[in-house]
Order: C-alpha cells, then sequence, then structure tokens
C-alpha cells in the first residue's frame, strides 16, 4: 500500500508543470506544444484566459465561454502582443497586486510581470472581437 502511495505521488509531481522564467526559449516551447493558455489576472484578482489548440481559440472569463477558429492574422496580433509584455517584463513586479500573465501548457508554466502594458489586454480582446 505504502508503495502504491508513494509512486501515485512520484507520477503527480512529475506531471505538473514546472515554473520556468519567461524566456524567448522557454516561451516557444510552450508556443510549439500548439495547446497552450494564456492568462491574464488583473490587481482585483479575476482571470481571463485564451486557450489554443490546433486552430481553435477558447475565450474564458466570467461571461460565457467563446470557442471558434482563429485566422492567421489573428495569431499575428497575438503573437505580436505576447512578445511586447514580454520584452517589458520586470520580475522585481511579482506580487498579487500587479497585473500579470501567465503562459502555460501541460509542461511548463512562466509567469510574465509586465512593468506597463503597451497595449491593455481589453483592446486585444476587441481586435479578437471577444
Amino acid at each position: 500500500m505504502k508503495y502504491l502511495l508513494t509512486l501515485l505521488l512520484i507520477i503527480s509531481l512529475v506531471s505538473c508543470a514546472r515554473e520556468v522564467p519567461p524566456t524567448v526559449e522557454n516561451i516557444n516551447k510552450i508556443f510549439e506544444s500548439k495547446d497552450f493558455t494564456f492568462e491574464y489576472h488583473d490587481k482585483a484578482g479575476s482571470c481571463q484566459s485564451l486557450s489554443f489548440r490546433h486552430d481553435y481559440l477558447v475565450y474564458k472569463s466570467d461571461q460565457p465561454t467563446v470557442r471558434r477558429t482563429i485566422s492567421y492574422d489573428e495569431v499575428l496580433r497575438i503573437n505580436r502582443f505576447i512578445q511586447d509584455i514580454v520584452n517589458i517584463h520586470n520580475d522585481n513586479l511579482r506580487n498579487e497586486n500587479n497585473p500579470y500573465y501567465i503562459i502555460e501548457n501541460t509542461a511548463y508554466t512562466t509567469a510574465v510581470f509586465p512593468e506597463y502594458e503597451p497595449k491593455p489586454f481589453s483592446e486585444l480582446l476587441k481586435e479578437l472581437e471577444l
């Protein structure tokens, strides 16, 4: 019985996504999976997310969930948005009182704390008509 519990614990620890720093290499590893989530956490503690699985985009918030296909132009907009916030990342701002982003898949997760938002997340959502 102890052996089984130990084995289950090891499997659950190994299967958890490990946190990695928000470098270009790490974020590209996450994007290569073509199955990842991009979350926005605001100062009030609410979360909105865009999840991607191959050609589908899923938007989750306190509103109804939206699931639809995504165009190539939209992919470029999203990539540009994520690249901009990663470029202005400041790990010194890492606390729950500042807005931040999480980029994750099943293997890796990384948190991005931008000094400021070059373009607010709400503008990206308007561009994507979500």
